[in-house]
């Protein structure tokens, strides 16, 4: 069985708590916040009503359920005008640190002055990039579920590993949600 770590909600809002506090410590002032469909839009969403400044998103693609899937291809670049912002970019997680060097250096080429990145979770081990921000640093490697991910976890996860994630209640609501039942 694999090694899972799964989020509630609290835990997410503390984090996002951290991040808020380590970017104000840094002096940085993002004028535009960018998230990375999917789990970075809810971050970046959140964190852009404490910093108060635009939200925007970015969809990029690398990852299938627990692995990384090729080459990071962009499918749709933010709609706002970033040339000259300093732009804060959002993602749930640096797993390789592709999608996110990726995005960063799209950022840039489309006139950002400034991009810096901040994730909920760094994964040390596997990372071949540094978030400038991250809330929760991993030394040992996990599959991470968010609680936006609940569903799309349930479908992937072989009946062991999703009875240890979930409890007994919450499989039975979701199999009756998703009529796998």
């Amino acid at each position: 069985m694999a090694d899972y770590h799964r989020y509630r909600w609290e835990d997410i809002e503390n984090g996002i708590l951290k991040l808020v506090q380590d970017i104000l410590v840094s002096n940085y002032q993002p004028s535009v916040v960018i998230g990375i469909s999917k789990g970075g839009v809810i971050l970046a969403s959140l964190i852009s009503d404490i910093l108060n400044v635009p939200v925007d998103l970015m969809q990029l693609t690398h990852w299938g359920f627990g692995k990384a899937e090729g080459q990071v291809i962009i499918k749709h670049r933010p709609s706002l005008n970033i040339n000259g912002h300093d732009v804060l970019l959002i993602d749930d997680v640096s797993d390789t640190g592709m999608t996110l060097m990726t995005a960063r250096d799209e950022l840039y080429r489309l006139g950002a002055r400034n991009v810096r990145t901040a994730v909920l979770d760094y994964k040390a081990l596997s990372s071949r990039y540094v978030p400038d921000y991250y809330a929760y640093k991993w030394t040992r490697w996990v599959y991470i579920i968010y609680p936006w991910e609940s569903f799309e976890a349930y479908k992937n996860l072989n009946s062991i590993d999703a009875r240890a994630v979930f409890t007994r209640h919450e499989l039975v609501k979701m199999q009756e949600l998703m009529g796998t039942k």
